[in-house]
């Protein structure tokens, strides 16, 4: 499972300093450290933290004044997440819960966006961006609840691993869920 920082690389030694560095901040940021390095970053952290709640504050004035619409889809959801960093533990929740609803007779897919699978080149993205062709890509269906239809190079590792791992349960991925 990534781990949520996943800057360094794999090697041993990289681990080591990603872990170092996760054990800093977060000694920073509960205020075990001292001095000036540390009293920046808490500055610097604290400053990001006003600025993110900002623009949430504007994201929902805008959803309450009809800049942003809600989408009604017509069935149950259930949304895991709302947490961007790795290793939080999303996928194995959204399994277990998966698993449940289907065992207590629901109809059950997953929707996700597909972190990390293959995009189209680089030059046929921007060749429709400025060919003002729709550069929305439709959905993707990796699991169609019978059986696998793509492989995770080109649906990412986690909805692939959640297909295989449900077979009766349909796994689809696309940036726009919503779509």
């Amino acid at each position: 499972m990534p781990r949520p920082w996943g800057l360094l690389g794999t090697s041993a030694v990289a681990r080591k300093r990603e872990e170092q560095l996760e054990e800093y901040v977060l000694s920073v940021i509960e205020e075990r450290r001292r001095g000036k390095r540390a009293g920046a970053l808490r500055l610097l952290l604290g400053a990001l933290s006003h600025v993110f709640t900002c623009l949430v504050q504007f994201r929902l004035w805008c959803f309450r004044h009809g800049v942003m619409r809600y989408h009604t889809m017509g069935c149950q959801i259930i949304s895991v997440g709302n947490l961007t960093v790795g290793g939080t533990g999303k996928t194995p929740v959204v399994e277990k819960l998966a698993r449940s609803l289907q065992q207590s007779g629901r109809r059950v897919a997953i929707l996700s966006r597909g972190y990390r699978r293959e995009k189209p080149p680089v030059a046929d993205r921007w060749k429709k961006r400025l060919t003002f062709q729709d550069t929305s890509e439709p959905p993707a269906i990796v699991s169609d609840g019978k059986r696998l239809l793509m492989d995770s190079r080109y649906s990412g590792d986690e909805p692939y691993m959640l297909a295989s791992n449900l077979p009766e349960v349909s796994v689809i991925v696309g940036k726009n869920r919503v779509r």
